[in-house]
């Protein structure tokens, strides 16, 4: 399908979604404010009375009276509610496909999260919404919990905390929260569809056949819709995650998602239960502020990564390097103050492997023709990309500058992906993320030994700085809206190291003498060690090749 076609085809879509998804939801709320509202008039003489209630709006008063099924007779016009449900279910259901099952999962796979194939990750995700409908389906059913309604709340709470670990820990962050939600959001739409609604129609037949209603059924139906009224402010905060990749982008999400929900359902409890119970009410809103708030706070991560760097020469110690220890029986080099460069290139022989086909949103391949494939291997004629090449050993004792360059090192999002995928820089430089898209991105750090950062980048030509202050390797970096960029940044504490271009070239400048531990690495293809001995007389190349 045209991409621009397909653009438009998920705004309807989305478009609907939300419209019929206000009206149930809104539907929901008023009712559940309705029944707590009805105040019983002990001179009513109508049979089943349960209560009135008097509003005003649109310039007129409205009075409604609840009476139970069964003594009051069906009246010859009713009005349902249920369509609501339905077509919020299947426009999000479409939506879901729209966006995650098709296109090989371009936004439902995350290989910084789990290996699992497009097929599995669209069967966990799958089962996450049907599977659990027949669990909590099953579980509200069971005579045991009929009688024990607790236990029926417990098995529910387990559940969701199981899927939604199971969810983060499997596709993408974006994709685990809105899988949730339709988890929650089926939950809503199969009470209706399955239990609400059906045993109403019962309960009305009853009426109108003139045979007792049961009203367990009316408890039942009931039940469910109490249910409901709980899982909506989670299921909306899902809806909305979609644009704030600070939630579902955190090391945490899972947490964070948990905290939240909970935090909406102690919401809606306070406006349950504040006309009959204020006081538990104002619990309830304390509790959901404090989760909400707790929320905000663990998932900050600290920004300030910047730091000044020194300037004079330095001794690499074996304390603060990420350079091997030394082997005691190699020979040793005397270091005559010469210095020397050296050079190599990286090549690939075989059957290069063939990346995998995206489906970019149209902000992402504009001005650009034909298919779009991930960046994982870059080969052009032999030749392959993004390598780094690094002395691993025999730098301890040796003394070369620390001052660190001027030029920033520059990670550009351009076209949804990361340009260049692997960088170098020195500990204390500048490293500089851009977005060149005219959409919006977010850059996540995932690092063990710097501070963590999480940053939105939602202007085009916006660009960020980041100075990191301990060597690592590898920092990567990401982007939680789209789930294939990745890159890598190699933050190291001495100048010894490189990254193949286009063409495979890489040099090492100013080596002084000594025997050395080189390696290669490559993120699909691993890694290769070579040794080295550097001095007046031998000037080894820096080839390496590759194969599959």
């Amino acid at each position: 399908m045209n991409q621009d076609l397909f653009e438009w085809l998920l705004l309807l879509v989305r478009w609907l979604h939300i419209t019929v998804a206000v009206t149930w939801i809104g539907t929901s709320i008023f009712f559940m404010w309705l029944d707590r509202s009805f105040e019983r008039v002990e001179s009513s003489t109508n049979s089943g009375h349960v209560g009135e209630v008097w509003m005003v709006h649109g310039g007129g008063f409205y009075h409604e009276e609840k009476l139970l099924m069964g003594p009051t007779k069906v009246p010859e016009r009713l009005h349902w509610f249920k369509w609501e449900s339905d077509w919020t279910w299947m426009s999000g259901f479409a939506l879901m496909t729209l966006i995650f099952y098709l296109g090989d999962g371009t936004f439902l796979l995350d290989s910084m999260v789990s290996d699992l194939t497009y097929g599995q990750a669209v069967g966990v995700a799958l089962f996450s919404i049907f599977g659990s409908w027949l669990f909590y389906d099953f579980v509200w059913e069971s005579s045991a919990v009929r009688s024990h309604e607790l236990l029926g709340h417990v098995l529910t709470v387990v559940w969701i905390v199981g899927m939604t670990f199971l969810l983060c820990h499997t596709i993408s962050g974006r994709a685990a929260y809105l899988h949730v939600g339709a988890m929650l959001g089926t939950f809503m739409a199969g009470n209706v569809y399955r239990r609400i609604i059906p045993r109403q129609l019962l309960m009305v037949e009853a009426s109108k056949s003139g045979t007792p209603v049961n009203q367990e059924w009316a408890k039942n139906a009931k039940n469910r819709s109490t249910h409901n009224t709980y899982f909506t402010l989670p299921v909306i905060f899902t809806m909305l995650s979609n644009h704030f990749p600070n939630t579902y982008g955190h090391e945490f999400n899972w947490l964070i998602l948990l905290l939240i929900c909970l935090g909406g359902a102690c919401i809606r409890e306070y406006f349950v239960v504040r006309l009959k119970n204020p006081q538990r009410s104002i619990w309830a809103l304390v509790l959901g502020i404090a989760l909400i708030s707790g929320s905000i706070v663990f998932s900050k991560v600290d920004f300030d990564t910047e730091t000044e760097a020194p300037s004079e020469a330095v001794n690499l110690s074996e304390e603060s390097s990420e350079v091997e220890k030394t082997d005691s029986s190699e020979v040793s080099i005397v270091d005559d103050g010469s210095r020397y460069d050296l050079s190599g290139v990286i090549t690939f022989t075989g059957q290069v492997p063939e990346m995998k086909k995206l489906n970019l949103p149209a902000g992402c391949a504009k001005g650009v023709k034909g298919d779009i494939y991930s960046n994982e291997v870059l080969v052009q004629d032999g030749k392959l990309q993004n390598v780094l090449v690094r002395i691993t050993k025999g730098l301890q004792g040796k003394e070369f500058s620390k001052e660190i360059p001027k030029e920033e090192v520059e990670l550009d999002q351009r076209h949804c992906m990361y340009t260049p995928r692997v960088v170098g820089a020195r500990v204390g430089q500048k490293v500089t993320f851009i977005n060149s898209d005219p959409i919006f991105h977010n850059v996540r750090s995932v690092s063990d030994k710097n501070k963590n950062f999480n940053m939105a980048m939602p202007r085009q030509d916006q660009r960020e700085t980041k100075v990191f202050t301990k060597p690592e390797v590898f920092l990567q970096a990401k982007c939680s809206v789209h789930p294939w960029m990745g890159a890598f940044v190699a933050i190291m504490d001495h100048p010894y190291f490189d990254v193949s271009s286009e063409s495979g070239k890489v040099n090492l400048k100013d080596l002084p003498p000594g025997q050395y531990t080189v390696e290669a690495w490559h993120e699909v293809f691993g890694t290769q060690t070579k040794e080295i001995t550097v001095d007046k007389d031998t000037h080894p190349d820096l080839n390496f090749e590759f194969k599959r």
